[in-house]
Formats: structure tokens, C-alpha cells, sequence
């Protein structure tokens, strides 16, 4: 596919560069999509919650989110949730994950990452989110929440911790929305559709935003 727009502002960005370039080999995350989630973590900065990333993997997006946040002054504890042991709760809605793949990673990797950028605030939690680690988020509200889990039924139980502790105006970002191998992210998302109290953009980047308007 071919794009009329030739704009494109995460090469001139010199600050979202220089980590970037030192994020980009602990995260699957593409070059467009973490230029995403760095500008939405400036957008958010203004309203209150905690920032939650689920499916960390060796903590790259998870890195450049804290850095963003530290940079413009959003004073918040970061969670970043992951099993650690690969993808959990693939089903019959998910055409190509079956469980268990992307465990080459571990929580030390994780923190050892954070401790290399000096990043404060940062809880790493190990284990299937939210069944096993949502007790450990004591706070009331949540502004941001990054998920990429991959697959629709882990998604889904996401989402459902998340949404009625989301502030008005808050976002949950899919990662893997509209790829081939996760169709069940995309049905997910699409079934959220018809609700009143979200506004869902579909980037063509391979995101799906959901903003909570009321």
C-alpha cells in the first residue's frame, strides 16, 4: 500500500530517536507504532491514573513508555505485567498462537533494562494479568493501558479489569490489531464497536485506540 503522506515526524524526533535506537532490540514493537505510544503517553499527561503495559516481553515498549513519561513529568507508577513463561489463554478464536511462544525473555532481562536507564516508579509483575497480579494495582485509576497479549480471550479479561478504572479520556491501546496472526485482537475490538462510552480509531499502523468518552 501506497500513502500519499510523506509525513513522517519519528525521524526528525531526535529525543524518541536516541532511545529508541537503544530500545529496538528488546521489543517487537515496530519504529511507527512506539513513535504511537510515545506521543500518547504526552497526551495523557493531564489525566490521572496509573500507566499499565500487559504483555512486556524483554521490555522495550515498556522502557520507552517510562522514559516518556519521565521526560514530561508525569509523576505515576508504571506497571509493566507479563508471564514471563509466553502467551497464555490462546483459544478457539485465535487462528495461529497456540500458547507459550515469545518465553524467551525473563523479569530480571526487564528490570535489568530499567535499571540501565535509571527508571524509578516501575513495577514489574510476574504473572497472567489480571487473574494472578491485577491485586497488586491498588490504585483507583488507570490513564493508559498498552495491551499486547496477541490473542482474544487474554485480551478480552484485560480490557474488562481495565475499563471501569480507565479516567475519562484515557486510552487503551491493541497492539496487534488487524494483523493475520492475531484475529482474535481484531475480533475483540470490533465487538467493542457498537458501545457508547468508547471512541475506537484504527491506525493503520497495526493499532486500534480505544478512548474512553464518557
Amino acid at each position: 500500500m501506497l500513502l500519499s503522506s510523506s509525513f513522517s515526524p519519528w525521524e526528525t524526533d531526535s529525543k524518541f530517536q536516541r532511545i529508541y535506537q537503544q530500545i529496538q532490540p528488546f521489543t517487537l514493537v515496530d519504529q511507527y507504532k512506539s513513535y504511537e505510544l510515545w506521543q500518547l503517553v504526552e497526551q495523557v499527561r493531564k489525566i490521572p491514573g496509573v500507566i499499565i503495559e500487559v504483555g512486556v516481553w524483554r521490555g522495550g515498549s515498556g522502557t520507552l513508555i517510562a522514559q516518556r513519561a519521565r521526560e514530561r513529568k508525569i509523576h505515576t507508577k508504571i506497571y509493566l505485567c507479563d508471564t514471563f513463561c509466553g502467551i497464555v489463554k490462546a483459544g478457539k478464536k485465535d487462528n495461529y498462537y497456540r500458547g507459550g511462544e515469545y518465553a524467551d525473555t525473563s523479569q530480571n532481562a526487564v528490570e535489568r533494562l530499567l535499571r540501565r536507564f535509571h527508571l524509578r516508579d516501575v513495577c514489574v509483575l510476574q504473572g497472567i494479568f489480571p487473574d494472578e497480579t491485577g491485586k497488586y494495582i491498588t490504585e483507583k485509576k488507570v490513564r493508559l493501558c498498552h495491551i499486547d497479549v496477541d490473542v482474544y480471550e487474554s485480551t478480552k479479561d484485560i480490557l474488562n479489569w481495565v475499563w471501569p478504572k480507565l479516567s475519562l479520556g484515557g486510552m487503551v491501546i491493541f497492539d496487534d490489531y488487524g494483523f493475520q496472526a492475531c484475529e482474535g485482537v481484531t475480533t475483540l475490538v470490533n465487538e467493542q464497536r457498537q458501545k457508547k462510552d468508547r471512541l475506537i480509531i484504527h491506525n493503520l499502523n497495526g493499532h486500534a485506540i480505544m478512548v474512553k468518552i464518557h
